[in-house]
Parts: structure tokens; sequence; C-alpha cells
């Protein structure tokens, strides 16, 4: 009898083209999950683009809420050499005089005695270090703010550079540094702070006598730099700080000094309204607006002309989310001022698309307007949010991990998982079904190629009978 080596070679039956047909419809939900899961995945994608054309729009509407940035002050100095000037968000507009008497100084105080080496051994004991200030005939006055300090110079730091490493890791306020002057090493002590309360007195153990100093001729140490405040004059109204970086001369203005005027002699600070910044804000605002707000229109589109509809066409969370921007952007501020409550008062409108746009000419004019509060508008003002403010946290609420966009999409992950465990279940069955089907035409193939051969040798038999 004949053998058979593959299916249908024995019989001629089509078996791989049934098995085929066969595991076709088998594999029928499976299709169907592939169709449901393609589905959920472009909806994922189109919420992921939408979600970041709204991170993009929180962005914007986050500087506009921050009043730094609605209400910001321009700074000028004519002499750019001598200081600048940074202004906070509703400083008051205005032109100082500057003049630049002094600039505040650390004290610096450099070892009489030098050193062959670093290495050389000096003593131990204990340095003992107090701030304050010195009068003119160099009495000293400690500053109890400024509190004492003492180090201990031990065996393993009695060396010059051992004694600066101990200064400077004992953080006492003091910094040390060694310096040559190509005869020999000097010990150099410097107070971290600026200004004439910051001046050091030293005491030490007579081992360690080259390191005092109490701002007398005969004190050990010797002052290269004296310590000093910053003397300025603001239209002629004398200020004296502690440092260079003045903070409080100007109400809501920052002045760093870097050098000195003539005696006599100022420089010009101008504050004004920074309008371009907010202009560009507001511009920035609008596009990212009008971006999300057409991302979301093409995502949730039906084609009339096919009976199409986009990915997210009749999806309820989109159309909460546009509702909930529209209805924003279409109301009044609460206790802004009348004349710039509303977005349409400082020129930008609702367009019929649902887009905002701006009218320059309007904007420029309540812009260049003292009465209209741009902060009130935008940002938080009085306990009342402004549209900036508004924006941001409703769009928080939307992006938050807990809030709209998140739990819909993870509610599409969840059903896509759960589409991934079925197909894997379907999978393993339909490779037990696939065994079965093969294995029952196996045997099919096998049981006609017999009944053929025994045709033939009958049909032989009865031929040579015949014949007979």
């Amino acid at each position: 009898m004949a053998t058979i080596s593959s299916s249908g070679i024995g019989s001629g039956l089509p078996v791989e083209s049934l098995v085929s047909q066969l595991m076709a419809v088998e594999r029928a939900p499976i299709n169907a999950i592939d169709t449901k899961e393609a589905a959920l995945t472009a909806k994922l994608t189109a919420f992921g683009t939408m979600k970041s054309t709204l991170a993009t729009l929180q962005t914007a509407a986050r500087a506009l809420a921050t009043p730094a940035l609605v209400s910001p002050v321009k700074t000028s100095v004519a002499d750019a050499t001598v200081l600048s000037a940074s202004a906070a968000g509703g400083t008051a507009t205005g032109n100082y005089a500057i003049e630049v008497q002094s600039l505040a100084q650390q004290q610096k105080l450099k070892t009489s005695v030098s050193y062959t080496n670093t290495s050389d051994v000096v003593g131990t004991g204990n340095i003992t270090f107090d701030f304050g200030s010195y009068d003119a005939s160099n009495n000293f006055t400690a500053d109890p703010a400024n509190g004492s300090k003492t180090i201990t110079i031990d065996a393993a730091h009695n060396t010059l550079a051992g004694i600066r490493d101990a200064i400077n890791g004992a953080n006492s306020g003091v910094t040390a540094s060694i310096i040559n002057d190509g005869s020999g090493n000097f010990l150099s002590l410097a107070s971290t702070s600026t200004g004439a309360k910051n001046a050091m007195r030293i005491t030490a153990d007579p081992a360690l006598g080259a390191f005092a100093y109490d701002g007398s001729a005969s004190s050990e140490m010797t002052q290269s730099v004296k310590a000093q405040d910053a003397v300025i004059k603001v239209d002629n109204v004398l200020i004296t700080k502690p440092s260079n970086t003045i903070s409080d001369a100007i109400e809501g203005v920052t002045l760093t000094l870097t050098k000195t005027t003539p005696t006599g002699v100022t420089t010009n600070l101008t504050l004004a309204k920074d309008t371009a910044t907010v202009k560009t804000n507001i511009e920035a605002f609008v596009k990212a607006y009008n971006d999300a707000t057409t991302s979301m229109a093409a995502l949730t589109a039906y084609d009339v002309t096919t009976g199409k509809g986009a990915v997210l066409t009749g999806d309820g969370t989109v159309r909460t989310v546009q509702t909930q921007l529209r209805a924003l952007m279409g109301s009044a501020v609460a206790g802004a001022a009348a004349g710039a409550a509303t977005l349409p008062d400082i020129g930008i409108t609702t367009q019929r698309d649902g887009s905002i746009a701006i009218d320059s000419t309007k904007l420029d004019k309540a812009l260049a307007d003292p009465t209209k509060n741009f902060s009130a508008l935008f940002a938080t003002s009085n306990g009342n949010r402004g549209f900036g403010a508004q924006m941001d946290v409703t769009l928080g609420r939307i992006l938050s991990p807990v809030g709209t966009l998140p739990s819909h999409t993870n509610s599409f992950n969840s059903t896509i998982k759960d589409l991934e465990k079925q197909r894997a279940t379907i999978t393993s069955r339909l490779a037990d079904v696939e065994k079965r089907y093969r294995a029952q035409f196996s045997a099919l193939d096998s049981a006609m190629a017999s009944m053929t051969t025994t045709s033939t040798y009958l049909t032989q038999q009865l031929a040579a009978i015949a014949k007979a």
C-alpha cells in the first residue's frame, strides 16, 4: 500500500486549502479584536494629540496668569557700567538719577609674617573670629547678629596650609587663601559678607599670634581691603546698604552696583511699561488656544459627503472640554475694572468657527492705556482669577492624572489590555483546533488513498479475469 508523505498527496484531497479556510473562520474573533484594538489605538493617539495641544495652551495661559508677565516693567540704565536694574511686575514707572559714591566691600586681611613653604609648621591652639564694625579710632563694636566663631587648630592642621583648610572647613563666615608674592607665602583672610558691620576682629592663642587682628597699628595681621558699605544717592536721597545688590531703595526695583561714579555725577534709571512683552505673551496665548480648538475640531469632524466621521467624532469628553473652554473665553472677570473685564474690551474676539482673533490696533491702544489693568484681566488680583489663571486651573483639572483626559485614556488602555488577553487565549485555542483539523484530514487522506489503491487493484484483477 502506498505511504502518505504529506496532506493530500495520497488522495488528491486539497487538505491545506480546506484547513486554511476552516481556520479563517475560526480566526474571525481575533480579526474582530484586531479591529477593536486598532480603533482604540487610533483614539489614544488622537487624545495624545489633544493632550499635547492643551498642555501648550496651559503653558501659555500660565504665562498670562503670572503678574510679572502681564504687567512687566522694562528697565534702562544710561550707563550700564555703573549698575544694572530689574523691576518686578506692576512696579510704578518713572525716572531716577542715581549716584554711586562707594561700593560695598568685604574686609580682607593678610599676615605680616611670611612662610617659606605652605607646609611650614605654625602651631596649635584656638583662633576666634568676631564680626562687627570699627569706628574712626579703630574701636571695635561687635554685631550680636553675627555672633562669634572659634576654630581649634590641632596637630593635623598646624601648618600654614592646614590652618587655611581648617578655616575654610569651619563655615565661620571667613575664607582663607595663601598668597605668594615671590618672597614668601602669606595667609589671606576675607569676610564672606560685604558691609561695614562685617569687619573681623581676630584673637588667637600665643602659638597662633601671627593671625591676631584688632584694627590697631600693632595688630599682627594687616588690612588689605577695608570693610565698607555701599553708598548711593537716589534723586539726591542718601542711602547706605551693606551689599552691592539693593532691593529696597526703590520699591519693586533691584539695583546691582558695579562701579562708582565721579562725585556729583549721576546715571539715569528709566522704568517703563514693557508692552511688547505683554503683547507677545497674549499672542502666544491666542495661537495656543486656536491650535487647541482647531485640533479638537479636526478630531471630531464629520464629512457629510462621505458619511464618515473623524476618529473622535461623537466623543463626549472632547465636547465637554470644548464647551468648558468656550464658556471661559466668553465670560467676564469678576473684580476687573469696567472697560477691561472681558477679552473684547482689549481687542480679542471669538470668531464664528470658535477661534479667537486679535485686533492689533485695539490691543495696542489698551496696552498704552494706564487705566487698563492687564494683571486683573489675566492674572489673580484681590482673590479674583483672570482669564490666564482661570484657563490654567481649568486645564490643570482636565490634564491632571485623575482628570478628564487621563481617566478617559486609562479606560481605553484597560480595554486594550483585556483584548490582548482575549487574543492570547483564542490564539492558544486555535493552535489546538488547527492541529485537530490536520489530524482529521490526514486520516481522511490516508483512508481515501487506501480506497483508491484497492479500487485500482480490483479493477486490474477483474480485467485479467475477463481476458481469461
